[in-house]
């Protein structure tokens, strides 16, 4: 997450809490609401920017934008039109690339499937805020837990014009598995179009201390997520 999200998301958590000073209507009931995420992640580019194999070809495969999906469980405390909660979370996401490359002195040509996914675990706390009777407004912050496998797949194939059209050329794939700690914070708005029914969008920074050797650059992974969000309120 860059200093700039950091700073908006912060001041957004700090207005939040001080709409809490403000008096507090009817006592609501706690509840339990299920959320379902669907969008897209944006990482820092050169931290999911992966060497394709062989090296010598310099070629490179940016992973570093995929769509992502996921579950989200929240339990609000009875409280005001603000209530306090806790919620928990499994979102995945994951990209996949097909590349050509000629390379070798027989000019053999290579096809390499690289893909990459990502399995993000996650608990915070969160805060609600009723906005007239239908509007929701929330922010939730806390750890996360990311684990990450890149794979790549070759088929090679000799060229038209090799020197020796009965050689073979061989390049062997990478894979390499990480996982990282860190942390996010989201913010969203919800509109209840029916009874218990809630539909809206969230915005969610991440970052971890996750980093994959292969990538061009070694930097921690962090990035953005936006999503459309469908959630069910089970009430008590």
């Amino acid at each position: 997450m860059t200093a700039i999200s950091s700073i908006r998301l912060l001041a957004l958590l700090i207005c939040f809490i001080l709409s809490t000073a403000v008096p507090r209507g009817a006592q609501a009931a706690s509840s339990s609401l299920l959320q379902g995420v669907v969008g897209a992640a944006r990482f820092d580019a050169d931290s999911l920017t992966f060497r394709l194999s062989p090296e010598e070809s310099g070629e490179d495969e940016d992973l570093s934008s995929m769509p992502w999906v996921g579950f989200i469980g929240q339990h609000l405390f009875a409280g005001g039109s603000t209530r306090f909660g806790v919620e928990g979370g499994v979102q995945f996401g994951w990209r996949s690339r097909d590349t050509s490359i000629v390379a070798g002195s027989n000019q053999a040509v290579i096809r390499v499937d690289s893909s990459l996914w990502l399995l993000d675990l996650s608990a915070g706390v969160c805060l609600d805020r009723r906005l007239g009777q239908r509007w929701r407004l929330y922010l939730a912050a806390g750890p996360a837990m990311v684990f990450g496998e890149y794979e790549e797949d070759e088929d090679v194939s000799s060229g038209e014009d090799t020197a020796d059209p009965g050689e073979t050329a061989v390049f062997e794939g990478a894979s390499e598995s990480e996982f990282g700690i860190g942390g996010y914070a989201r913010a969203g708005l919800e509109y209840e179009f029916a009874p218990r029914a809630l539909i809206g969008f969230c915005v969610r920074g991440l970052a971890t201390n996750m980093e994959f050797d292969n990538a061009v650059d070694t930097a921690k992974v962090s990035g953005v997520q936006a999503f459309v969000t469908f959630t069910r309120d089970f009430g008590r």
